[in-house]
C-alpha cells in the first residue's frame, strides 16, 4: 500500500541518556583542579550554613585569606610558606636607591633620571627615545644624554640600554679585562654570532677560529636582560592531590587531605531538624540545606575515591618509574586505565587533568604518566620521556669538538631498537632546550 509523505504529530518512544543537575555537579567537581576545588568549597561554605570543616588541614594550607573559613578558625597554625623570604625589591626602587647616593647633580638631571627609571621595561631597557625624553622634560638633548650616562652606570650593569647591542657593550666595558674582539663582534656581527658562523667570522676578521670561539664564550656570559631578575610574579605553589611513597618493598598511595579538606554537616542543625515537630519555613530551609550539603559531601567523597583508584592503577602500570626513575616511564593511554577500572576514558581524563602526585622523583601532573610511545624492534614501546633521557645522556657525554648531529642521535636510537626519525629527535632536543650540534661544537 502506498503511503504519501506528510506532516503531523506522532508519539514515539526513544531511550536517551540525560544528565541530571546532580550528575553534572558530580562531573564538574571531579574535573576541578585543587585551587578551583578550594574555591568551590569556600563558595559552598558561604552559601550553606550547615557545612563545617572537621580538621585543620584547610587552615594549615590556607595561603590566601579569601579561603578563610568562618566556621573553623585556627590562627595559631604556622604555615612555613607564608614566612618564606621573598624578593620585594623592584628594579625601580633599586635604581632610585642608587640615585640617592649620587651627589652634586642638577635637579633637572635628577628629575630626568627618575623619569627614565619609570620608563624602563621588565628587562631593564629604556623604552622612549632621548628626543622624546628631552621633549617631555623640556631640556636639551645634551642633558638627556648626560642623564642616560649616569643611569647606565648603575647596577645591574646594562640597565638603561636602548637595545640588545648597547646592553651587551655596556657589560663588556665594565669587565676588568679588555676584549676588543668581543666589542667588535657585538657592534658589527651580532647576527653572525647568533648563527654561530665561526669560520665566516674568522675569515672576515682575519683571526683564528679559536679566538672567535673565545669571544663568543664571553658574549654568552653576558646578561641580555639585566632587569629581569627584579621582575618577579607571584606563583602559587602546588598542593599534590596524591602522595606516592616507598614503604619497604611496596609503593603506598595516599590522598593528600589538604588538597580536599574534610567537611561535615553541623550536628546542631541536624538535631534541630530531627527534634522539630513543626513544618515551618525554618525547618524546610534547614532540611533543604542539609540535603544539599549531604549531596555535596557525596560528590567530594566520590571525587576522592576516583582519584585514589586512578592513582593506584597508574602505580600498578608504571611501577618501574616509581622504583627506578623517569627514564623507565613506559607509554600508556587513558584507555588502559579506563579498562582496568571499568570506567569511561573521560572519567580518567577528568581525574588526571590538573591533579598532581608527589612521588619519590618529584611532583608530576597525573597526565605525565600517559606519555606517547615509539615502536621498538621487539614489539614493545619506548616512552618519549625515556627517549629524551637517552638524548640528554648522549649529548652530555659527547665529544664537544664533534658533537652528535640529530641524524647521529637517531642512528644511536636505532641501535637500541627504538625506531625514531631525525625530525622527531630534533623535536625532542628542542623540547629539552638543547642547542643544535652546530651551536654545541667547540673549536
Amino acid at each position: 500500500m502506498y503511503m504519501r509523505p506528510g506532516y503531523g504529530m506522532f508519539q514515539q518512544q526513544a531511550a536517551k541518556m540525560r544528565l541530571t543537575p546532580q550528575l553534572r555537579k558530580a562531573i564538574t567537581i571531579l574535573q576541578l583542579s585543587t585551587p578551583e576545588l578550594l574555591e568551590v568549597i569556600q563558595q559552598e561554605m558561604n552559601d550553606n550554613p550547615v557545612l563545617e570543616f572537621t580538621g585543620n588541614e584547610w587552615d594549615a594550607y590556607n595561603v590566601s585569606h579569601k579561603f578563610q573559613s568562618t566556621a573553623v578558625r585556627r590562627d595559631h597554625i604556622y604555615d612555613p610558606i607564608l614566612h618564606a623570604a621573598s624578593n620585594e625589591v623592584s628594579l625601580e626602587r633599586h635604581l632610585k636607591e642608587q640615585l640617592g647616593f649620587v651627589k652634586k647633580i642638577q635637579p633637572s638631571i635628577r628629575k630626568m633620571i627618575v623619569f627614565m627609571i619609570g620608563n624602563l621595561d621588565n628587562n631593564g631597557y629604556l623604552v622612549p627615545s632621548l628626543n622624546e625624553i628631552s621633549d617631555v622634560c623640556k631640556v636639551d638633548l645634551a642633558q638627556a644624554e648626560l642623564a642616560l650616562r649616569i643611569l647606565q652606570g648603575f647596577e645591574p650593569v646594562g640597565v638603561g640600554a636602548r637595545n640588545l647591542r648597547e646592553c651587551l657593550l655596556l657589560q663588556v666595558q665594565s669587565l676588568s679585562e679588555c676584549f676588543p674582539l668581543v666589542s667588535l663582534l657585538i657592534r658589527n656581527h651580532l647576527k653572525d654570532v647568533a648563527d654561530y658562523r665561526i669560520h665566516k667570522l674568522s675569515t672576515m676578521l682575519q683571526v683564528t677560529a679559536q679566538e672567535i670561539q673565545a669571544a663568543i664564550d664571553v658574549i654568552k656570559g653576558l646578561n641580555p636582560r639585566p632587569g629581569a631578575a627584579f621582575h618577579t610574579e607571584t606563583v602559587p605553589y602546588i598542593i599534590p592531590e596524591v602522595i606516592i611513597e616507598k614503604a619497604g618493598e611496596q609503593l603506598v598511595v595516599l590522598i593528600h587531605q589538604a588538597a580536599s579538606p574534610r567537611l561535615s554537616v553541623n550536628g546542631y542543625y541536624e538535631r534541630m531538624v530531627k527534634d522539630s515537630s513543626d513544618n515551618n519555613e525554618a525547618t524546610k530551609f534547614l532540611f533543604g540545606k542539609i540535603n544539599s550539603a549531604m549531596f555535596f559531601l557525596k560528590c567530594l567523597e566520590q571525587r576522592r575515591r576516583t582519584i585514589f583508584r586512578v592513582a593506584q592503577a597508574i602505580v600498578e602500570e608504571q611501577t618501574d618509574f616509581f622504583w627506578k626513575g623517569t627514564s623507565h616511564l613506559k607509554p600508556m593511554t587513558l584507555k588502559c586505565i579506563a579498562d582496568k577500572l571499568s570506567v569511561h576514558e573521560s572519567t580518567v581524563s577528568r581525574a588526571t587533568s590538573g591533579k598532581y602526585a608527589q612521588t619519590p622523583w618529584g611532583i608530576f601532573e597525573l597526565k605525565h604518566f600517559f606519555p606517547s610511545g615509539l615502536q621498538m624492534d621487539l614489539g614493545n614501546a619506548a616512552s618519549s620521556e625515556r627517549v629524551k633521557a637517552r638524548i640528554k645522556e648522549w649529548i652530555h657525554g659527547e665529544n664537544h669538538t664533534k658533537p652528535y648531529s640529530d641524524q647521529k642521535l637517531a642512528e644511536l636510537m636505532m641501535k637500541e631498537g627504538i625506531q625514531i626519525s631525525r625530525r622527531t629527535v630534533t623535536k625532542y632536543r628542542e623540547e629539552l632546550g638543547i642547542s643544535s650540534s652546530l651551536r654545541r661544537k667547540r673549536i
